[in-house]
């Protein structure tokens, strides 16, 4: 009767249990980013419909496209007097709407919300366009290192975290972090 010894590399265990978890990782994440795709807010556009004539703010938030849950951001205008209307403008040369950097916020063109030199007479339209947040979700790779598996939904859009997590003025619709819980609950 002969007998055989071998010797187990150090850590093959851990790395065996790590690709074990490593699988379960996976479909977990992919679950999740399923589970947050179907769960992704719409997006909405600003479309500006009176093409040159439109105020300069306008213009400037025309394609704008934002998760529908938080409002555009429109540049606010200043209106400067035409030269010699008053001392402080003298430097001003001819006058007219200018743009600064602050912004106005707005759940949609005319909004109730806006000073009234952004919304009367506009005959901007928000378009909601389903799906394009769903699109900007994935499941990136799994890592293992040594015996660590970690694994990351993402969504790459502008905005999105406002979406997710909300600001000062609006909530948070919580897409992502809703799904990773109920994923999680449907596994117990």
């Amino acid at each position: 009767m002969g007998r055989t010894k071998t010797r187990i590399a150090p850590g093959l265990a851990k790395r065996l249990a790590a690709g074990v978890i490593r699988d379960e990782v996976e479909r977990i994440t992919d679950a999740v980013a399923k589970e947050a795709k179907d769960r992704a807010p719409d997006t909405k556009r600003w479309v500006t419909t009176n093409g040159p004539d439109a105020r300069p703010s306008h213009r400037h938030a025309n394609g704008q496209t934002i998760p529908a849950t938080v409002p555009y951001q429109l540049p606010k205008m200043e209106y400067i007097r035409k030269a010699g209307d008053d001392n402080r403008q003298k430097a001003q040369g001819p006058g007219g709407w200018v743009l600064r950097t602050a912004v106005d916020l707005a759940d949609r063109p005319r909004d109730p919300q806006l000073p009234i030199h952004q919304r009367i007479n506009c005959g901007c339209q928000s378009v909601i366009v389903p799906g394009v947040i769903a699109a900007a979700t994935r499941a990136l790779p799994t890592r293992v290192r040594g015996s660590k598996v970690s694994a990351t939904v993402e969504v790459v859009f502008p905005r999105i975290a406002e979406a997710e997590f909300g600001t000062n003025d609006t909530p948070g619709s919580h897409f992502l972090s809703l799904s990773g819980s109920l994923v999680m609950a449907r596994r117990r």
